[in-house]
């Protein structure tokens, strides 16, 4: 979110401060209209960014309100390809943020000393910054400033910077008649101060990859007025451009925003190559339009207004930039171009927002990041900022945000996503572990002459089940491995599920009670994640890790930081596992009213759902799919009400009014493995009836599959393993017999063949 270059540092001068609040400062890495940028360390060593803000813009009461709320929604972005925001005093003299410190220079200078980038690594760079813009305007934030200075190319991939602050440096502005911007990158309605909506970003995208393959924008150089009025007027000059990234630019560089496509319109077609532009005669076909977003964060003007600060340059209107631009000549002018893409990208079909281009960003991406880091060196200065005019009646005008509605093309990406989801490729195949107990148990009962038994063993054994990670870390770090590369060769999806938390299930740490600290357990999770590395794979986190939290009325272990340790754990769990290219996280979502549904959505919030994948239902429960579904929704939308909102409750009328737009909320899966007859109603009297502990009567249910009847439901999967005990239950009886079954019940988590069998008899659907 800084504008800087990773790659260029100068030494503090005499005028800056040595500290800023928590942080020391190290040297100075850029200077913008907003502020200064400096290399600073914090308590813990870690290198990070901080923008002190200059003291003008926080003299004014309102900028600090504006610049607290765009704070607060630059921390929803997720972090994949942007620097996301780690700390800020809107309330400080002086007034600073803080974003993760990204290595490496600007795409402007790699491309100044380096030059344009070609093949895949061109490639890769448009994926990522389109996914980059995805983030973004999922967070409800327009950039308004993309440019190649803003585009920092770090060892681990392309980053997006500076998408916070160039919000509030254009609401600044619009008090004061004008509009920030960059020439040659600026929207023909940026120009024309007409509102700005995420189409805006793309058009810069387009920009942006003109510069990258070129090495100058695409309407060349010259006076600013100039420069302006061809955005305005003339088509950009695409020359070098070429392949299946011709037309997406042309499309994104449209003159009428309704014409160009989302971001993930961009990603869909990158993805897809060019096998996927629909042609027609004479160019690419048309079909219907992209609709656009709408305003996103429009700010506010007013009469009498004091002038902008920070070296913007006031154009007179946009007829006298038209005028000089007539008698300097134009770039590009009368030359025949390509035909755009345009409205033909809606012929795709609907996708699913949170996916991405796969395998091009996770190896193309990559590449480019190491490849053009090695690029870097002296360069000039970034291209300045302008301001033009804002005529008066226009939306930009208004006072307060305006939503825009959902689009099935939007390109905000779900509140919860951390990357691309293996579950929503095209039909994909989850693994079934091919010697599992059932598979054993089939081939015993085979050999004793129970075939009917072994037959329905045998199809237990073939549903893809979760593979449970607990014990010591070499020991799951190995079994990970083993398992991937198996589901590699048959092009299959494993799901692991995590068990290992201190105090799993509020027991003392140890064998029962998972790992002894949380930095033995952090130290597992970080085997788990060498184990997965790049291949596709889908995590359930810690069942019932939300319910028996530690520190609570719910469990008395842990101390006085039992509770805030566990969040920490699982926010460390889902920032480390989501990191990694192909794996989807799910956090514990138990299931209804256990706990409420208001604390229920605390604690995923608490936990980090919104950088998690989503979050998993009836790991622990036997409730059935459909009520879990209109459940999971209802929990999706409160989680969405407490980030927006910034509460700890929410209200029926706000769980009402809240999207219905799958990509603007978090999503989750159902554990269908033991639910196919419902919850066990006891049919007599017990002291204890223990009705989640080994029910009788209850059966598997819907089979893993991610074909599903909601849109916010990734998958049905089998979390929990239908034929192992819960355990030594005795009703409140003394045991140790469980009264129900007449027997005492193997220990919780060891293999039942006559539950198991049970299970697959009562199955609803039938197993066979």
């Amino acid at each position: 979110m800084s504008s800087f270059d990773g790659g260029n540092m100068e030494a503090l001068r005499d005028g800056d401060p040595r500290r800023v609040g928590s942080y020391a400062l190290l040297g100075r890495l850029g200077q913008g209209g907003m502020g200064l940028v400096y290399l600073a360390r914090d308590e813990a060593g870690a290198q990070v960014a901080v923008k002190v803000l200059h003291r003008h813009l926080t003299e004014d009461p309102d900028f600090r309100r504006l610049f607290r709320r765009e704070v607060a929604a630059a921390q929803r972005v997720a972090r994949f390809c942007t620097a996301p925001v780690l700390a800020a005093d809107a309330d400080g003299d002086p007034a600073y943020l803080v974003t993760e410190f990204v290595p490496g220079p600007s795409l402007e200078r790699a491309v100044q000393t380096g030059g344009p980038l070609t093949g895949s690594s061109l490639d890769g760079l448009a994926v990522s910054i389109a996914v980059a813009l995805r983030a973004i305007h999922g967070a409800g934030i327009v950039h308004r400033d993309l440019k190649p200075s803003n585009v920092l190319l770090s060892p681990v991939g392309p980053r997006v910077i500076d998408f916070g602050v160039a919000r509030l440096a254009d609401n600044r502005s619009q008090v004061s008649s004008v509009l920030v911007g960059t020439p040659g990158y600026m929207s023909p309605e940026q120009v024309k101060g007409e509102p700005i909506t995420a189409a805006s970003d793309v058009f810069a995208w387009g920009g942006v990859m003109v510069f990258a393959a070129t090495g100058h924008g695409p309407f060349g150089t010259g006076a600013v007025p100039a420069l302006l009025y061809r955005v305005a007027h003339d088509e950009p000059d695409l020359t070098g451009i070429r392949g299946p990234l011709l037309p997406l630019v042309a499309a994104a560089l449209a003159k009428n925003p309704a014409d160009r496509p989302t971001p993930q319109n961009l990603l869909d077609a990158l993805s897809a190559g060019s096998e996927a532009l629909p042609v027609g005669p004479g160019g690419l076909g048309a079909g219907p339009a992209v609709p656009p977003p709408g305003p996103v964060n429009p700010g506010t003007t007013g009469p009498g207004a004091p002038a902008a600060a920070g070296g913007h340059v006031t154009l007179p209107n946009a007829a006298a930039a038209g005028q000089e631009a007539r008698t300097g000549g134009t770039a590009g002018a009368g030359r025949d171009r390509e035909p755009t893409l345009g409205r033909a990208l809606t012929t795709f079909g609907r996708r699913r927002p949170w996916v991405s281009a796969g395998a091009v960003t996770g190896a193309v991406a990559a590449t480019v990041a190491v490849v053009i880091a090695l690029q870097s060196g002296s360069a000039g200065d970034a291209a300045p900022s302008v301001s033009s005019p804002v005529p008066s009646g226009t939306a930009a005008q208004a006072s307060e945000p305006v939503a825009a509605p959902p689009s099935p093309s939007a390109s905000t990406p779900p509140l919860s996503a951390s990357g691309p989801n293996p579950l929503d490729e095209g039909g994909v195949r989850l693994f079934a572990q091919p010697d599992g107990d059932a598979a054993r148990q089939a081939k015993l009962w085979a050999a004793a002459g129970r075939a009917k038994d072994a037959e329905l063993m045998t199809a237990l054994a073939e549903t893809p089940q979760a593979i449970w990670l607990k014990g010591p870390a070499d020991k799951a770090r190995r079994t990970v491995s083993a398992t991937v590369k198996l589901a590699a060769k048959e092009n299959s999806v494993p799901v692991f599920v995590t068990y290992n938390m201190p105090f799993k299930d509020c027991r003392p740490p140890g064998p029962a009670g998972g790992a002894t600290d949380p930095a033995s357990y952090r130290s597992w999770i970080d085997q788990v994640a060498e184990g997965i590395g790049d291949a596709r794979a889908v995590v359930i986190l810690e069942p019932q890790s939300l319910v028996n939290v530690p520190g609570t009325a719910e469990c008395d272990l842990g101390g006085p930081t039992g509770a805030e340790d566990r969040f920490g754990n699982l926010s460390y769990a889902v920032g480390k596992l989501g990191a990694l290219p192909r794996t989807a996280v799910y956090l514990d979502g138990s299931f209804e009213k256990w706990p409420s549904l208001e604390e229920m959505a605390h604690r995923l919030v608490r936990a980090g759902v919104t950088e998690a994948d989503g979050f998993f239902l009836n790991a622990s429960g036997y409730q059935p799919t459909a009520g879990l579904v209109d459940y999971g929704g209802r929990l999706a939308r409160c989680v969405h009400v407490q980030v927006t909102e910034g509460t700890e409750d929410c209200l029926d009328a706000e769980i009402a009014a809240a999207p219905d737009d799958p990509s603007a909320l978090p999503h989750f899966v159902i554990d269908t493995s033991r639910n196919g007859q419902g919850e066990w109603v006891p049919d007599k009297e017990y002291a204890k009836p223990q009705t989640w502990c080994n029910p009788p009567g209850r059966g598997v249910g819907l089979r893993p599959t991610t074909s599903t009847d909601s849109e916010l439901v990734d998958a049905y999967l089998w979390i929990s393993m239908p034929g192992h005990s819960n355990g030594t239950c005795t009703r409140g009886t003394d045991g140790p017999e469980d009264p129900v079954y007449g027997t005492e019940p193997p220990g919780g988590g060891e293999w039942w063949p006559e539950l198991a069998l049970g299970r697959a008899e009562l199955a609803s659907p039938p197993l066979r």
